[in-house]
């Protein structure tokens, strides 16, 4: 399948040229979440057109590796879906992304198939269907580590603060806990989290 397939050369261009690394606190995103972006990712997500991650990879190749190296990142991280999402797609969109980055990544578990986040509008709510939906893995060492968090797009942040927090869990008492910093890198940001300035 060649790329032409998969998106429209329209929409292709409209995304390299709206495409800019914009920062907001300690996330970092690439495209607004639009009408153009979204239609590409509900295609990747939705209608099992896995292929499409090279392309977004190649999109974002740059802009990502600069992140790496200005924040001097140790360890890259994927958010995981839940086993029942795996299932439906037959894999991580995140992931995949990744892999065509060719860069090495750790995998959190996720221990709890929550619901959409997309379709849960109270910023409470979306903290509590998220919480304890993950869990850290003894052998991932991340003491002392800059890590970078990827994820596909952020809306309020309440997943990716959960991460934070299940990493962070682990030194609770612990110096170490000091000389972790979080990053995060995501496709795309929605107007929530910009709206109210979120940090996660």
């Amino acid at each position: 399948m060649v790329e032409c397939d998969i998106v429209s050369k329209d929409t292709r261009n409209d995304l390299k040229k709206l495409k800019k690394l914009k920062k907001l606190n300690n996330i970092y995103y690439v495209w607004d979440y639009n009408r153009e972006f979204k239609r590409l990712i509900y295609s990747y997500k939705y209608n099992h057109r896995k292929i499409m991650a090279k392309l977004i990879a190649e999109l974002v190749k740059e802009e990502f590796y600069y992140v790496l190296k200005r924040e001097k990142i140790d360890v890259v991280v994927s958010v995981p879906v839940s086993r029942k999402r795996k299932n439906e797609r037959g894999y991580n969109q995140v992931d995949e992304i990744l892999n065509f980055l060719k860069v090495n990544y750790v995998q959190l578990e996720r221990i709890k198939n929550t619901k959409k986040m997309a379709g849960i509008l109270n910023e409470e709510d979306r903290n509590k269907n998220i919480k304890g939906a993950f869990k850290i893995s003894g052998n991932i060492d991340f003491k002392n580590k800059n890590i970078l968090i990827l994820d596909d797009i952020i809306t309020t942040g309440a997943t990716l603060r959960e991460i934070k927090s299940s990493i962070l869990e682990q030194f609770e008492g612990d110096v170490n806990k000091k000389n972790i910093k979080i990053i995060v890198f995501c496709l795309a940001a929605a107007r929530e989290i910009k709206v109210n300035r979120g940090e996660v």
